[in-house]
């Protein structure tokens, strides 16, 4: 349901959960000139408002509002970047007083994203400080996470695109660079010019819903959005090399694909990471951790809206050659068809179960209705998703792992 243009309504009814939520998502292009703008409005609009200016007082109005819960999130998916406005609270079914929380939460949200705390052009200097010292403090501490220092690594090695290189929160320098005037100004363009979705899960009243939204003014729009990212494959291997003050060393590798979300070897590929190392059962979690006992954890994911599949592990550093061609076998066995008729069962077990899972949680059904509204006839259902599972054979498997191609390594070294 188009609430004006660019801004789209998403009813999921459902009474079998005991809070209702209302997410609102504002998408962008992945941009480094924008993204610690929204990272530290993102920040600002969770913590006070013109009208609740503090944060005890911000959360007080929550908690009077039986408990209500309300954060922000970032994310991204291929060449898009999310912040997400997230607000849950208990289903009138639970209350005495009908039909009326609802219309205090939506109020709630309205202040939050047109009455933000400000002076004058910008955020308010004391809080945006505060917050800005929080963000930085929250990066530094993933950043001496040497998982989360490899994967960036790994990111800028594979990318050629700089916008793909930089993690969905920022990084250090660029929100060094920001200040409440230059903050406030992208949160103005978010509201001005980004595609808006706005979530309704529970039990709602959709007639006096839209009516209450339409008070909150927003913008029509129509920005140029790009879910997938495609690179072409080098022929350049690039490789990485650090060394660095840690007990264990990681080793990562990013592997090159052209599967789409959608495309024929889509669910053949997804099938392919949990045989890989998607499970306990996966061939480097039982090849190289439990076997050999060279690896302290071992991983591989793949990302379908931009194109790699990244394996990880963290090891001695004695043992970096022996995993690495360890890992070269696993990959190589896979083409050539080498497990077993268990293992390829097992694996679309697990993934069936995992899905129909998540089919329990809220975020999932909310992420499935975005998706269907942005890939429209592509989207895969649940029902064709589980359908397609269940049809994929060895020779989907060779095919698939026949495409993937060592784009990028990088070494972590330790002591």
């Amino acid at each position: 349901m188009e609430l004006v243009s660019g801004v789209d309504l998403h009813f999921i009814t459902s009474k079998k959960f005991k809070t209702n939520r209302i997410k609102i998502r504002f998408s962008a292009p992945m941009s480094m000139d924008t993204i610690a703008g929204r990272v530290l409005a993102a920040n600002m609009l969770e913590t006070a408002n013109e009208i609740y200016p503090t944060s005890q007082i911000f959360r007080e109005r929550l908690a009077n509002l039986y408990g209500a819960n309300f954060s922000t999130r970032l994310s991204r998916r291929g060449l898009i970047h999310y912040v997400d406005l997230d607000v849950s609270f208990v289903s009138d079914a639970f209350l005495s007083r009908k039909n009326t929380l609802t219309g205090e939460i939506l109020n709630f949200l309205k202040d939050s994203l047109l009455k933000p705390l400000v002076d004058g052009r910008a955020f308010n200097r004391t809080v945006f400080e505060v917050e800005k010292k929080n963000a930085l403090n929250d990066l530094k501490a993933e950043i001496e996470d040497h998982f989360y220092h490899a994967h960036q690594e790994l990111n800028k090695l594979f990318y050629t695109k700089q916008d793909m290189q930089i993690p969905h929160f920022a990084t250090l320098d660029l929100v060094e660079k920001e200040t409440p005037e230059s903050s406030f100004a992208v949160f103005q363009e978010m509201l001005q010019n980004d595609k808006i979705d706005i979530f309704f899960i529970g039990d709602f009243n959709e007639i006096e819903v839209c009516e209450h939204l339409k008070m909150f003014g927003l913008h029509p729009s129509q920005p140029e959005l790009h879910l997938h990212y495609h690179q072409e494959f080098s022929n350049v291997l690039k490789e990485g090399l650090k060394q660095n003050d840690a007990h264990q060393s990681i080793i990562e590798l990013g592997y090159h694909f052209s599967v789409q979300y959608g495309d024929r070897n889509h669910i053949p590929l997804v099938v392919l990471n949990g045989l890989l190392g998607g499970f306990a059962h996966s061939k480097l979690f039982v090849n190289i951790r439990e076997k050999e006992s060279l690896a302290y954890t071992i991983s591989s994911s793949i990302d379908i809206f931009s194109g790699m599949m990244r394996i990880y592990a963290g090891i001695d550093r004695k043992n970096r050659t022996k995993t690495v061609s360890l890992i070269y076998r696993q990959i190589a066995d896979l083409k050539k068809g080498s497990f077993t008729d268990e293992d390829l069962n097992q694996t679309k077990k697990m993934l069936r179960n995992t899905m129909l899972l998540s089919l329990d949680r809220q975020n999932t059904l909310i992420e499935q209705a975005y998706m269907a509204s942005v890939l429209q006839k592509r989207f895969m259902s649940i029902d064709v998703w589980l359908n397609a599972l269940e049809t994929v054979t060895r020779e989907d498997i060779i095919v698939i792992a026949k495409q993937l191609r060592l784009q990028a390594v990088y070494f972590m070294e330790g002591k």
